[in-house]
């Protein structure tokens, strides 16, 4: 399985301490690596992670969502997922991404569907590394574009999306501010 952040290599078998502005941080993280989907562990820990950020919304899942979920990670063509594991392998961070197209610039994109991390390991520069490392897969696939939805009361995202260059889409080209609207169909 392949360390997907340069910055995290650093931090295998040893203590990271990193200023973070004034901040200091300090972790014992093992790594951030890409989710083997094949794995049934890694898909374990990912789907436990997903009802977590599920129960931190307040989102009721439906009762077979886990297999479902479970299904879809095996099946589906166009993913990238990251998990942040500790020194033990507990898993304690996801970020799940989707490759797609963009119509308009005819290339490719990578859109951050879902990014958690458990309360106990925020505040680390966690999050950061792993936005980092899925900038670093998109450039490599020559994605001309990294998407994201986020919601409108979580600020701190938002400072931390704004530090890494995104943009709210207010002055968009292709969309004059392009919101993310939904129809659920279940």
């Amino acid at each position: 399985m392949r360390t997907m952040d340069a910055r995290c290599e650093q931090w295998v078998g040893s203590r990271l301490v990193a200023g973070v502005g004034d901040r200091r941080m300090s972790s014992t993280l093992h790594s951030i690596r890409e989710c083997d989907t094949g794995d049934p562990r890694q898909r374990a820990q990912l789907i436990r992670l997903n009802q977590a950020w599920a129960d931190t919304c307040g989102v009721a899942l439906a009762s077979d969502h886990p297999t479902r979920l479970d299904t879809l990670l095996q099946e589906h063509p166009t993913l990238h997922v990251l998990l942040a594991f500790d020194e033990s392998g507990h898993a304690f961070g996801y970020a799940l991404c989707q490759f797609t197209i963009t119509s308009f610039g005819g290339s490719r994109s990578l859109n951050i569907h879902d990014i958690f991390i458990e309360e106990a390991w925020r505040g680390r520069g966690i999050g950061r590394a792993m936005i980092e490392a899925i900038e670093r897969r998109a450039r490599e696939a020559d994605c001309a574009k990294l998407t994201l939805e986020v919601d409108r009361v979580n600020t701190g995202a938002q400072r931390l999306y704004a530090e890494l260059g995104f943009a709210d889409g207010h002055d968009d080209s292709d969309g004059s501010g392009t919101w993310f609207w939904r129809k659920p169909l279940r």
